[in-house]
């Protein structure tokens, strides 16, 4: 029975790693983990045995901001991020700096022998989430902006900081929509209010509103009703044409003199 229940534990215990870690289908990088840069195909893993691989043991530094800091086998310290979190994707190590909502890939040069940190652009953060709705900071009003969701649906949100605020100890009401370790990555179920802020101070607090009302594109499972128009493509000649009679033109050709005219007398001209 006790090797049970310990069993039970680790299983649960190792789900909930595996949940956080692959809560966006990423490998995360925590204190004493370490990631392989493999320079061949300029790719990063958790491990592997490539030629020429470069091998790095992630540590958290002390002080504000815990930022991370990854060393060479020797010790030797190989890079000092702005980050303090990092996850690979797609063979890219990213790094999001959680306090300033920014996004880093980290790449290798060459020439220097450097490890140096790229800020991503919009269209790199939106193939990194391709499901999520990205927002700036700037395109808040007041403190405020509206999101719009579909109904019954949820959605994901990705905070990125375009300004010179700064987000150090901010935490979301309710807490639970933030759902990794990306503190700008947040998963919205209802319609309300989420609230990021520091300590729940007002002056300095940004409000999400969410509301139902997003409309449907084509290759979505569309339930939108009246406000679907995936289906409404102008049909042509030739196809079997089922448009409403006045958006068809498929029967509206002019006949002319030597065929068998089967036009309506008004449009007929043969005999005039």
């Amino acid at each position: 029975m006790k090797k049970f229940l310990t069993g039970l534990f680790t299983l649960i215990i190792s789900l909930c790693f595996t949940g956080i870690a692959n809560a966006c289908d990423l490998d995360g990088l925590y204190d004493n983990y370490q990631a392989v840069y493999m320079p061949k195909t300029k790719t990063w893993a958790t491990a592997g045995m490539a030629e020429g691989r470069i091998v790095l043991t992630k540590k958290t530094s002390q002080g504000s901001g815990n930022y991370s800091e990854y060393y060479y086998g020797n010790g030797k310290l190989a890079a000092a991020l702005k980050s303090n979190f990092e996850f690979i994707k797609d063979g890219k190590l990213i790094g999001v700096d959680n306090a300033g909502l920014k996004y880093y890939e980290i790449t290798y040069n060459k020439k220097t022998k450097k490890f140096v940190e790229k800020p991503l652009c919009e269209q790199a953060l939106q193939k990194l989430f391709p499901d999520a709705q990205i927002v700036k900071i700037s395109q808040f009003t007041n403190n405020e902006i509206t999101i719009k969701k579909k109904a019954f649906q949820e959605k994901k949100i990705l905070l990125v900081n375009d300004t010179d605020k700064y987000f150090h100890k901010y935490t979301y009401k309710p807490e639970n929509v933030q759902i990794s370790d990306i503190k700008g990555l947040i998963k919205v179920k209802h319609i309300g209010k989420v609230k990021f802020s520091l300590y729940g101070d007002k002056t300095t607090m940004l409000t999400i509103k969410v509301r139902n009302g997003e409309k449907c594109t084509c290759a979505d499972k569309c339930n939108c009703g009246k406000d679907c128009k995936c289906n409404k493509k102008e049909c042509k000649c030739g196809v079997e044409c089922k448009c409403n009679k006045k958006d068809c033109k498929c029967n509206q050709v002019k006949c002319s003199c030597g065929e068998n005219c089967k036009c309506n007398k008004n449009d007929c001209k043969c005999k005039k």
